[in-house]
């Protein structure tokens, strides 16, 4: 079975400023965050379709809560 995942916006600080970044986030069979990326996740694709839909997966996690890392 593949995990569960998607795109989400990671709030963290940049010194004394907030930084929004987005990374992968995984969940576990009950839908709780189980893990994310290390670092944000960055846009590509073998096709034009793949970078098409890794945009729009990310500009949907902003409609998305924010995971607060501060």
């Amino acid at each position: 079975m593949m995990s569960k995942w998607n795109h989400r916006v990671v709030k963290t600080k940049d010194g004394v400023d907030d930084w929004y970044t987005i990374h992968e986030v995984f969940y576990d069979k009950d839908g709780n965050v189980d893990g994310m990326t290390k670092q944000p996740v960055s846009v590509g694709g073998n096709t034009i379709e793949e970078l098409k839909w890794t945009l729009t997966k990310m500009l949907e996690s902003l409609d998305k809560d924010i995971i607060d890392e501060t």
